[in-house]
């Protein structure tokens, strides 16, 4: 080899790694230029407005598509707006934001010591309630918050916290079945078995959390097959079947 080819392969060699760092810093530089920012869109938002999302995300026109901290903006909008069950932010090129939403809906109402506090179907904490306005939602026994603040899930102690657990499994359920407008209260005060007054007949005993959807296939199986004038305690405990015990 030669003492120019030499040369010529030495600077091929310096000069590809300073290729390579230009190349780099010219992408990055397109980024930071182009990619901006100029659309924002809302979906989903029944409660809120879109105006009040965008700001609550901290999502601005002109932020860089590339660099946005998605993670940070869906923290932001669940921090700042409590109905809000579930964000996501998607980024569409070159330049549009998508904000989806699942809006929460108050189902039931706790009692604290300073009074009552709506909560939806995860046990989150929505808002203050006042007592006149307990009639459309369910009323939940045996179970009190300690320093309950919007956006919180229902914290009632170490101890108590079985009792979170299995009141969102019966309300997860009591949603999904469309039987909301027809449970007026429930009882969490034993977590062995909860009970829940069902329409206007019925007081349920459920026992132990397990085998939950059994037992709410269970129950409404049982009802269908009653008169209409029917009503007791259906116990849904024992030996997975319906025991009733008219009053």
């Amino acid at each position: 080899m030669t003492e120019a080819q030499k040369n010529k392969r030495r600077r091929s060699v310096l000069y590809a790694p300073l290729s390579f760092i230009l190349i780099c810093a010219a992408l990055v530089f397109g980024m930071s230029v182009f990619f901006r920012v100029s659309s924002i869109e809302v979906s989903g938002n029944l409660i809120y407005s879109a105006e009040d999302v965008i700001e609550a995300s901290g999502i601005e026109e002109g932020d860089n598509l590339f660099f946005l901290n998605r993670s940070a903006a869906v923290a932001r909008i669940y921090a700042k707006l409590p109905y809000v069950e579930l964000a996501t932010v998607n980024p569409s090129l070159p330049n549009k934001i998508t904000i989806e939403l699942n809006e929460s809906a108050a189902i039931a109402c706790v009692e604290a010591e300073d009074g009552w506090w709506a909560i939806d179907r995860g046990c989150k904490l929505l808002s203050r309630v006042e007592a006149g306005e307990t009639a459309s939602l369910i009323r939940v026994t045996g179970l009190s918050p300690i320093a309950p603040a919007i956006g919180d899930i229902v914290a009632p102690g170490e101890a108590e916290s079985p009792k979170v657990t299995y009141l969102e499994e019966i309300l997860k359920r009591i949603v999904a079945l469309g039987m909301a407008p027809d449970v007026t209260e429930i009882d969490i005060s034993g977590v062995s078995n909860p009970s829940f007054d069902y329409l206007g007949r019925f007081r349920v005993k459920l026992g132990s959390i397990d085998d939950i959807d059994y037992k709410f296939q269970l129950l409404l199986s049982a009802v269908s097959k009653l008169e209409p004038g029917d009503s007791g305690t259906l116990d849904l405990s024992i030996d997975k079947r319906a025991h009733l015990t008219y009053d």
